[in-house]
């Protein structure tokens, strides 16, 4: 990443309506003028011209030239883009075309990181640019946009004042101890309001991980139960083998449904029974109880035509506290003696009567999932927090507790706070970019895409 001037596309791959060429770097204005034409001698800034993209003197695309001047660019440098058609022949001579005329082609990320550099953004901010891109729900882009915006990095920048008010307090009690006109003063107010507003977002990330990833729902029951009808249902496809034989699925599947914004996987497992069958069928099982533990939330599915079994009641304990719904399948064949007992094996649990099959009640499933969201976290409380981002706000909500419970001693290790105060001031700077190592810096921009 050097002061070159670099070139991407920056719009999906593939044929399309248009494709827009990005370039950046001070040769950007002359290097678009070199491949599309016809131009004024002095282009006007954030203006769109019509022209015609030009290989040795023939015209092989039409389209449109934007420029932009630093700093008032995404990158903070000069800055070019060229709409064309999106043929991918033609956008491949375009770049060739660039790269001829004094362009390099970007490295992933690049653009945006040359912003981070510029300060157009903090590090916070140019993952949420990376973040959004790949963002699979629409609640989740809205949230990776809020932290385009800044609100992540303000509720980090609070906690930063925080540490640095206690830090400059702590070191001029060391410094001018002998000094009776100095005090130090106390600091932990800001600091006890900075760790709360730490567990606040810590708190919310569940939410964000699952609104990042998908909601993880698996459908359980025992084999043979219609589970695989009802997965069917719920896509409105046939994407899993059905069939009145039992242990038809051996492996999960797993799809994405989208409910209000959000996205669930849901799994199709395995059905469950005591050992005994084939070592392949023993597999699906061992797999399903990997799935029920990772999951979110469960469709546990009886028969309402057969009598409960012990597998049936196996399941259930396996369940434990998971968040679930219960339904009572092929209602269309129930039996009252069967639906009663159901309903006496798991007391408290309101029994939900479907026919995965004839498509009889299934609101009541759509319903449960789109609860979900809700009960891990409000959405306007959510703050989008990464892998990354975890991990250090995690490290710093340990620092600032640690800060907290050395002044609460009597006397307080002035030097010890010192020093812990350092390593808060050392996170926030990985966070924001601030003190951000080069290893640091490459790894989160190489997740970015071309042209980004």
């Amino acid at each position: 990443m050097d002061e070159e001037t670099i070139v991407a596309l920056a719009t999906p791959p593939g044929r399309g309506g248009i494709a827009v060429i990005r370039l950046s770097g001070a040769l950007s204005g002359e290097v678009a003028r070199r491949i599309f034409q016809p131009l004024p001698a002095r282009v006007q800034a954030r203006r769109s011209y019509h022209g015609f993209i030009h290989d040795a003197g023939r015209r092989i695309d039409e389209g449109l030239a934007v420029f932009f001047r630093a700093p008032r660019s995404y990158s903070g440098e000069e800055m070019a883009e060229i709409s064309l058609h999106s043929n991918l022949f033609l956008v491949e001579k375009a770049l060739e075309l660039a790269c001829r005329h004094g362009a390099r082609s970007a490295l992933p990320g690049e653009f945006t990181y040359r912003a981070f550099r510029n300060n157009k953004l903090d590090l916070l901010q140019a993952e949420a640019v990376n973040d959004l891109i790949r963002a699979n729900t629409r609640a989740g882009a809205l949230m990776e946009f809020d932290n385009l915006e800044g609100r992540l990095s303000a509720t980090v920048a609070q906690v930063r004042d925080a540490l640095l008010r206690a830090a400059v307090e702590i070191e001029t009690g060391i410094e001018f101890a002998e000094d009776q006109h100095l005090e130090a003063g106390p600091g932990g107010d800001g600091l006890a309001a900075a760790l709360a507003l730490l567990e606040k977002v810590l708190a919310c990330s569940r939410f964000s991980e699952a609104v990042s990833r998908g909601f993880q729902v698996v459908i359980a029951g025992r084999v043979n139960v219609g589970k695989s009808s009802l997965f069917n249902a719920l896509l409105l496809r046939e994407r899993s083998i059905v069939s009145a034989l039992p242990g038809t699925t051996r492996d999960y599947i797993e799809e994405t449904l989208h409910l209000g914004g959000f996205a669930f996987r849901v799994s199709d497992v395995a059905g469950i029974r005591a050992a005994g069958g084939d070592d392949i069928e023993n597999q699906g099982m061992q797999r399903s109880l990997e799935r029920l533990a990772a999951a979110d939330a469960v469709l546990f599915m009886v028969d309402a035509s057969q009598p409960l079994q012990e597998s049936d009641l196996e399941i259930h304990r396996l369940l434990g506290g998971r968040r679930r719904i219960l339904l009572a399948n092929k209602s269309d064949r129930g039996r009252q003696d069967v639906i009663a007992a159901i309903r006496t094996a798991f007391p408290g649990e309101p029994l939900n009567l479907i026919s995965a099959k004839h498509g009889d009640n299934l609101e009541a499933v759509t319903a449960f999932l789109a609860s979900l969201p809700g009960e891990l976290a409000q959405p306007a409380d959510a703050v989008a927090v990464n892998l990354r981002q975890k991990g250090l706000l995690e490290k710093l909500r340990e620092t600032v507790g640690r800060v907290l419970r050395l002044q609460a001693q009597e006397p307080a290790p002035g030097e010890l706070v010192a020093e812990e105060l350092r390593q808060g001031l050392r996170l926030v700077g990985e966070l924001t970019g601030a003190i951000g190592v080069d290893d640091v810096l490459r790894g989160v921009f190489a997740r970015f895409c071309i042209g980004k």
